[in-house]
């Protein structure tokens, strides 16, 4: 089986379709296992698609298999719907919307089984998982993924839930190594190579190595890009294997840029061996640049 991560895709629906376009390509010569670390809506446009196909994806015993894991925009989510009152938003709905939540809303307020479909997806977000366990290793650490910041103690599988909503949830997906106030913190674990998204990486290629605490963090920035910063435009999609990692870059407009081999360091791929790659690229789902870029900046305006 091959083993796929990809983080913080916010809604944005043409680097999702490609993405899932190449797995499902990849899928019908092997199985493929596909781990979405958090933050898969919010802030794009394609939010609330990009969460119906998710979820039915999940449901299917057929294709690529996807885990879901829980990052602080899910967790917002979980939250507003928790303590929706009828005909009512309260806090921390606010905070929701105020970062990206009205892409949803609007999907689930206004419609006749709004109600139920708002019980439907906090269930839903509730039981998301935190974070996954690996055999795969990078170096002679196993890879480990989670939204911001692995626990001390990791316990597999993962006894947590988006909706247990203790400190250790808020710190697994909030945690970032320098916050506003300057203060540093710890992201990684010892044990295991750390995988996480959460913080932006805005150059490229999307992808950042901290040797000191010994994690990646393949945050490509759809949150700005969904935002209207066009040149913020490279996503990474990285596959597990047994002593490394191979990383896509992908862009917003179904493309497969470049790519690396990673074992503490990274290595670029030829050409050759993008183009195998490509191959497997869903060309149905094409769009100019332009076409793209026009779309978010109308419904922007």
């Amino acid at each position: 089986m091959r083993k796929f991560v990809a983080a913080d895709l916010h809604g944005c629906g043409e680097v999702y379709d490609s993405i899932m376009g190449y797995l499902d390509n990849v899928s019908l010569l092997e199985p493929v296992d596909f781990t979405i670390n958090g933050d898969l809506i919010d802030r794009g446009l394609d939010s609330f698609r990009m969460l119906q196909d998710v979820e039915k994806r999940m449901q299917s015993s057929e294709g690529v298999q996807i885990h879901y894991l829980g990052g602080n925009h899910e967790l917002m989510m979980y939250d507003a719907l928790r303590k929706r009152k009828p005909r009512k938003w309260i806090n921390p709905f606010c905070d929701w919307l105020s970062c990206g939540g009205w892409v949803i809303e609007g999907k689930l307020d206004n419609r006749e089984d709004g109600k139920e479909l708002c019980d439907h997806y906090r269930d839903f977000m509730g039981n998301l998982s935190l974070y996954r366990s690996f055999e795969e290793k990078v170096g002679d650490k196993p890879v480990f993924v989670v939204h911001a910041q692995a626990p001390k103690k990791i316990v597999d599988p993962c006894p947590k839930k988006i909706s247990d909503r203790d400190v250790s949830v808020f710190f697994m997906v909030w945690t970032r190594e320098k916050d506003e106030y300057g203060c540093t913190h710890r992201i990684g674990n010892s044990s295991v190579f750390t995988i996480v998204g959460h913080t932006p990486v805005t150059r490229f290629p999307g992808y950042s190595y901290h040797s000191r605490q010994n994690y990646l963090n393949i945050d490509g920035g759809c949150a700005a890009y969904a935002n209207g910063y066009f040149d913020i435009n490279s996503v990474p999609l990285v596959e597990l294997k047994d002593d490394h990692l191979e990383i896509l870059i992908f862009n917003h407009n179904n493309e497969i840029v470049q790519g690396y081999y990673f074992n503490g360091k990274s290595t670029p791929m030829t050409e050759a061996e993008l183009n195998r790659h490509r191959m497997f690229l869903n060309t149905s789902y094409s769009q100019k640049e332009e076409d793209v870029k026009k779309k978010i900046l109308d419904a922007l305006h």
